[in-house]
């Protein structure tokens, strides 16, 4: 037998032994919860989680939401008529105000350092400093009609060494319409429901940095979307089962008649907690039990276009040619909260890329984390490694390595992390110190 076919052979028997345990600890998990019969505890909706952002360009995934009908929250009782006895309750609000929810409004933060030589890459002798805020607001008009809107300003380094200009730029202006679960449709400026890591962005997920951060100022590699993932169109989608099943279908490119549209599509199915929520987590931290698995694609005419020389190299101008792009991704979640043994996570993602004049085949990643179950001072530690890659078609793979200790003191609204990344794009070799504090308000 020969040594590629053992070493194929020894890599099927690892893929089905980490499957047969993630398949045996979810049997387990399921017959734990048939045996429990909690008293009257309602099952939990996630009906509208924070919105979840990329940092980076065109990477990112829902404004934070106030809770419906607070405003009958602990409001004073009322007296009997003759001003003795007992106090009576207050009254219930009538059933059709049930449905209301005032106006949500949210800031959130990331800052962040970086010891990394942009010119020499190998090099940790410059200090980076980069941060950005959102300003979100979300809210009902009636009982099937929805508003969403966020604005983003930010600060940083820029390619030739000069900064952002920290102007605000609007990042989301959705309006939505709820017909059924089964049916919704958001029309606007959101989310492209391309991938998990869209969905949760950099806030809702356990690395500093997003994935597909391969070059240094240049959009993450990954699924077409626009700046901080979102882009101008219209999405349908719903949910079966509370959430189980979740379907995403969607036009976009829509402000630019001067390009093709970009169609997309997704399916999730999650086989223990459900996710009803148009956005989702790349970790729950804990409080759910998660075993999904997401497909999804995209396709455009005309959307894989030539590369041009940049006008310094002194070139005839010329017209680029254009053939279709297309790209399918899969991405699949397991995180278990083990109780006093802590909470663990993996996931993995891959990615291939179709068109005549795209630069990579292909690119996937796979992470690793723990969340420890008792704190350390105000928060609870979480290391995590996680692997990426990128297939140039012309030139040797890209890698990236990043290990990281994040520090979780109140979930997603208070985190920092501290860590490393080791690069390689084609033999250009690099290392990097990162450190980042996460607020959301």
């Amino acid at each position: 037998m020969s040594t590629q076919t053992r070493a194929s052979r020894r890599l099927v028997d690892v893929g089905a032994g980490t499957l047969a345990v993630i398949l045996g600890i979810t049997a387990f998990d399921r017959s734990a919860r048939a045996q429990a019969q909690p008293e009257a505890t309602p099952a939990s909706t996630d009906a509208d989680p924070p919105i979840t952002a990329p940092a980076s360009a065109p990477a990112d995934a829902s404004a934070a939401r106030a809770p419906a009908a607070e405003a009958h929250a602990g409001a004073p009782t009322l007296q009997s008529a003759a001003g003795a006895g007992p106090a009576s309750p207050a009254l219930p609000p009538p059933a059709e105000e049930l449905w209301k929810k005032p106006l949500s409004v949210a800031a959130w933060a990331r800052v962040g350092g970086r010891l990394q030589n942009p010119g020499a890459r190998e090099k940790m002798d410059r200090l980076l400093a980069d941060g950005e805020l959102h300003l979100l607001f979300s809210g009902e008009i009636n009982r099937f009609i929805g508003v969403q809107g966020a604005i983003v300003a930010q600060f940083g380094p820029t390619p030739t060494g000069g900064n952002i200009a920290g102007s605000a730029t609007l990042r989301d202006a959705i309006a939505k319409v709820k017909f059924h679960d089964l049916l919704n449709v958001w029309i606007g400026r959101m989310i492209v429901p391309s991938d998990r890591s869209a969905f949760s962005g950099p806030w809702s997920m356990g690395p500093w940095n997003y994935p597909g951060l391969f070059e240094p100022y240049a959009p993450p590699l990954g699924p077409r979307q626009g700046p901080f993932g979102r882009n101008d169109g219209v999405t349908a989608w719903g949910t079966v089962a509370g959430g189980l099943f979740k379907y995403y279908v969607g036009a976009y490119n829509l402000h630019d008649s001067s390009v093709s549209p970009l169609y997309t599509a997704r399916l999730n199915l999650s086989l223990l907690d459900p996710e009803p929520a148009y956005y989702q987590k790349s970790t729950y931290l804990g409080e759910k039990s998660i075993l999904a698995l997401g497909v999804a694609g995209e396709v455009q005419g005309e959307g894989s276009v030539e590369s041009l020389p940049p006008p310094e190299m002194n070139m005839p101008p010329g017209v680029p040619r254009k053939d279709a792009y297309m790209e399918a991704n899969a991405d699949l979640l397991f995180e278990k909260n083990l109780g006093t043994a802590g909470t663990i996570t993996l996931e993995g993602a891959f990615y291939k890329y179709v068109g005549d004049f795209e630069r990579f085949d292909y690119s996937y990643f796979a992470l690793a984390s723990y969340l420890a179950p008792t704190s350390v001072g105000v928060g609870k530690l979480q290391p995590l490694v996680r692997l990426q890659q990128a297939k140039p078609k012309n030139a040797d793979p890209y890698l990236l390595i990043d290990a990281q200790v994040g520090y979780i003191i109140e979930g997603h609204a208070a985190r920092a992390a501290l860590g490393y990344q080791r690069s390689d794009l084609s033999g250009a070799k690099g290392n990097a110190v990162f450190l980042g504090v996460q607020l959301q308000k």
